[in-house]
């Protein structure tokens, strides 16, 4: 069963400053597991939902990296003050009517919303509706995000959006609800090889999406005139998949970011792309093929292992992979 991945990799960033001792990596995963279903591939309102579920989820967890501001209380946490609450699991809940909205954070005014995806100017049917769905986890409150509060913890920090077309939506979301917060200029910035970025100068804060459609390098292959192991199994062409090598478009960015939020999967069963007959996926590691041919299921099992294996000793911020696209 092909599934949705949810994980959380992080490392305690702070504690290190503090106490010069680094925590290990903690691997959290899966928080939710769901089958793939064949017929819900095409974008729908379910889809986003979900998208506006990690999104949600994701700024969560990322306003509780940083300390706060001393001129910005932190909010009250229950689970931190004794009252024996377990660790609430965000992914476990129901989405609920609200007749009675709040107000927008960002309209469809906010220029850095590609065209094509700016859903309510669009006239997408029943876009203006998502905003009156609200994501209730079971057992515990989710409070939705104050940018201004967000901006002043994460002063001085790098943030990084890597993976396809649902962090690319979750970095826009993201850079269009501190926009409306920020005092000073926000520039725009393309560090690490990002695809596109903006820094609030005020804040010394960058947010920038890095594009990959699988997280790790790909091209195409053709087969040898001389042969070869592939050849002689019939492979004709396909696409050459690198299983232990990030996508340049991504590779320097640990070295950049604070925090990485990774995901990728819908690339992996895109037929339009990798056609499983005629352009099928050919998996390499440490420049060898894999044998036998693996699935893009399998396939992708190994490049999430090789990667989250490189950053475990490269990267040493923050680290999250809140679903895979599907």
């Amino acid at each position: 069963t092909k599934r949705f991945l949810s994980a959380s990799l992080t490392r305690n960033r702070d504690a290190r400053e503090v106490t010069g001792v680094e925590r290990p990596l903690r691997l959290r995963f899966p928080l939710a597991m769901a089958a793939r279903d064949p017929a819900r591939r095409n974008p729908s309102l379910l889809s986003l939902l979900f998208s506006l579920l990690c999104l949600a989820s994701l700024l969560l967890v990322l306003s509780s990296l940083r300390p706060s501001d001393p001129a910005v209380a932190p909010p009250r946490d229950r689970r931190a003050s004794g009252e024996g609450r377990r660790p609430c699991n965000y992914s476990d809940g129901i989405w609920s009517w609200d007749p009675d909205p709040p107000l927008l954070r960002y309209d469809g005014t906010c220029k850095e919303i590609f065209k094509g995806w700016n859903c309510i100017p669009g006239g997408r049917s029943g876009a203006r509706d998502l905003i009156r769905w609200r994501w209730k986890p079971s057992g515990c409150d989710f409070p939705p995000l104050d940018p201004a509060r967000f901006l002043h913890r994460h002063r001085n920090t790098n943030i990084g959006f890597v993976g396809d077309s649902l962090n690319r939506n979750m970095f826009v979301s993201l850079v269009c609800t501190l926009r409306r917060a920020a005092s000073g200029e926000v520039r725009k910035s393309r560090p690490a090889g990002a695809d596109r970025g903006f820094t609030f100068l005020d804040y010394n804060l960058t947010v920038a999406y890095h594009r990959t459609n699988l997280l790790v390098r790909y091209s195409r292959w053709s087969a040898s005139a001389t042969g070869g192991v592939l050849e002689s199994l019939g492979y004709k062409q396909g696409y050459r998949v690198d299983v232990d090598v990030p996508e340049h478009t991504w590779a320097e960015a640990p070295k950049f970011h604070d925090i990485l939020v990774f995901n990728t999967g819908h690339w992996w069963w895109a037929p339009s792309k990798f056609d499983p007959v005629k352009s099928p996926m050919l998996f390499f590691e440490e420049g060898t093929p894999l044998l036998p041919v693996l699935s893009p299921e399998y396939g992708l099992d190994m490049a999430l292992k090789h990667m989250v294996c490189l950053h475990n000793f490269l990267f040493h911020g923050d680290m999250f992979f809140p679903s895979c696209t599907g």
